[in-house]
């Protein structure tokens, strides 16, 4: 059915429903998952200082992703990626992969009904995308 699970995160209370819901999913399936945290520096020069205080926000949000992984007795792979999510996102997954994501992040924004990353993610990932619900 699926190669792998990929539930993104940034750390908000809202995207970790989508996560919880992928990890459930690999572990009902047997499946492999990978959490993935895009830091969106574009093409700054940043301080040493700010590099790591990105990082270990990251680290702390892959971190509770890994809790959940551990309840369910699932490995999990976790990936910190440079760029712009929604790209980063799609270029990790593969055709025959499932992304897990929230309808909202951490910004607070919307774009109608939904995240802008979401919305993106949905609009160029050339696998399956499973949206769900973030509240609002």
């Amino acid at each position: 059915m699926y190669d792998k699970i990929i539930v993104p995160t940034d750390g908000s209370e809202i995207a970790m429903k989508g996560v919880t819901e992928g990890l459930n999913l690999a572990k009902e399936l047997g499946k492999p998952a990978t959490a993935i945290f895009v830091l969106e520096v574009g093409d700054i020069k940043m301080s040493e200082n700010l590099e790591k205080t990105l990082r270990r926000g990251a680290k702390q949000a892959l971190n509770e992703v890994e809790k959940v992984a551990d309840e369910l007795g699932l490995e999990l792979e976790k990936k910190v990626l440079r760029g712009t999510p929604y790209k980063k996102i799609t270029e990790y997954a593969g055709e025959d992969d499932i992304i897990y994501i929230s309808s909202h992040g951490s910004s607070g924004f919307r774009e109608l009904f939904m995240g802008s990353t979401t919305d993106k993610v949905l609009r160029r990932a050339n696998c399956t995308v499973s949206l769900v619900k973030g509240g609002y």
